[in-house]
């Protein structure tokens, strides 16, 4: 998969140190893969929610922070349209984000 806007793991990653790791493994995973549908999303990340809009909540640094991705099944991009704690996931809508 191509992940878009990188830059918003990356400036994430140097604001909560606490987070590198998990966002490293979520990103080296994702890059790795081909998803062709919902399941195959589940099936490399488990723990993560599908959300309607082709969007998937994915659980970092043990569901400490949220990250929400658009995934174009066609054309293999994923977006990362939020990134933040669980409080701040709490006040956005993740299927309009």
């Amino acid at each position: 998969m191509i992940i878009v806007y990188l830059e918003k793991l990356n400036l994430f990653g140097k604001n909560h140190a606490n987070a590198r790791k998990s966002l490293a493994t979520w990103k080296a995973t994702t890059e790795r893969v081909i998803w062709k549908n919902k399941q195959d999303v589940l099936s490399d990340f488990p723990k993560a929610k599908m959300i309607a809009n082709n969007r998937a909540r994915f659980e970092i640094v043990h569901n400490t922070y949220r990250l929400i991705a658009h995934i174009d099944y066609d054309d293999q991009i994923v977006e990362i349209r939020f990134i933040g704690s669980h409080n701040e996931y709490d006040r956005i809508d993740p299927a309009t984000v």
